[in-house]
């Protein structure tokens, strides 16, 4: 088992690295490049916003190449879902539709998820169990949290290496948790998505050659969500060395750098009035690039927060409550916006005087 999964890792990996040069050089060929007209914008050259085809080709090859998605019809609906999002994030790489469209097609994304998969929520503590009030909660429920995961992965693919290596380091956890959990075919896709992410990266990482665009941030995004959704509905681990009693805290915790950039930036822009869909340098990996900071070490940065929270979360899961463990995710994350905000705006009063 040990062996396949690391074949698994190295086959995506290799397809989508090989497959890179390809697409930057018929990026270039066609001058297929992201648009630098939006305020957020911050590259300077000319680089193709197409990565996420090689993300696509990586990981899909792997996947039907070890047929792991063959037995599953969650992960079958799952994998055409993300086929159909693939093409329309691909337009939208290359003819920017508006974010009302976009969105519109995300929610058909969760339908095909949440009504053909049978993918969703199930321990929404909020009604008694196995009543229809609390399913309709519980779908509806999922349909925010995939939708808006999706839009969040979007939000934090704005500096060189910072999408692809979240997204690397949240599958790699999924990874781990659902192969020692036993649930072979989710742990064998997660690792297939993190060797897909990895082929992307090294293009991707410094100084970048290529960018994920919308087909990239897309895909990984509704994955993830999906992983999130799996972990959060299995069963309780406790164990003297590991305890996992409420793995729908830890979900919050893995992929909470997302979620708390899309609940900062969206607040923000509600407060001053603003659409919660125009495109600003409000997001935190901005305001560490204003405080001087490198892409890499920007990038190093929030997966550094990220493993942090994942270990605050994880030794809080014998407190008897999830109520701790959620509430430490909160905290920290808290902590780290509300402290660069602060950082920023006292920088940028220096800078104006």
């Amino acid at each position: 088992m040990i062996l396949k999964a690391l074949l698994i890792f190295f086959v995506a990996f290799v397809t989508a690295a090989i497959s890179m040069p390809s697409i930057i050089k018929v990026a270039r060929k066609r001058s297929l490049f992201d648009e630098r007209k939006e305020a957020r914008k911050i590259h300077t050259r000319d680089i193709s916003n197409l990565g996420g085809i090689g993300i696509f080709l990586g990981f899909f090859f792997c996947v039907l190449l070890f047929q792991i998605i063959c037995d599953s019809r969650e992960l079958g609906s799952l994998a055409a879902a993300s086929v159909l999002l693939f093409f329309i994030a691909f337009r939208d790489d290359l003819v920017p539709s508006s974010p009302h469209s976009r969105l519109l097609f995300q929610f058909i994304i969760a339908a095909i998820i949440v009504f053909v998969g049978q993918v969703h929520f199930v321990h929404i503590p909020i009604f008694e169990a196995n009543t229809l009030l609390k399913e309709i909660v519980n779908i509806a429920f999922t349909f925010i949290f995939v939708v808006g995961f999706i839009n969040a992965f979007n939000f934090i693919d704005g500096i060189d290496g910072l999408a692809g290596s979240l997204g690397l380091f949240s599958s790699l956890v999924f990874a781990s948790f659902f192969l020692w959990m036993g649930d072979y075919s989710y742990g064998m896709t997660a690792l297939a998505l993190s060797g897909a992410i990895l082929g992307f990266l090294i293009y991707n990482f410094g100084e970048a050659k290529i960018f994920m665009g919308d087909m990239g941030s897309m895909l990984i995004g509704v994955f993830l969500a999906i992983f999130g959704i799996r972990m959060a509905n299995s069963p309780a681990i406790m164990q003297d060395w590991l305890t996992i009693a409420y793995p729908g805290s830890l979900i919050f915790a893995i992929l909470i750098v997302p979620i708390m950039d899309l609940i900062t930036v969206v607040s923000i822009r509600l407060y001053f009035k603003q659409s919660p869909f125009i495109a600003d340098k409000r997001h935190l990996h901005h305001r560490l690039l204003g405080l001087g900071w490198t892409h890499a070490g920007i990038s190093l940065f929030e997966v550094g927060f990220n493993a942090l929270v994942i270990m605050a979360s994880l030794a809080l899961q014998k407190s008897g409550s999830a109520l701790w463990p959620c509430l430490s995710t909160i905290v920290l994350a808290s902590i780290v916006e509300i402290l660069f905000i602060v950082m920023y705006m006292k920088a940028q009063t220096k800078e104006n005087k």
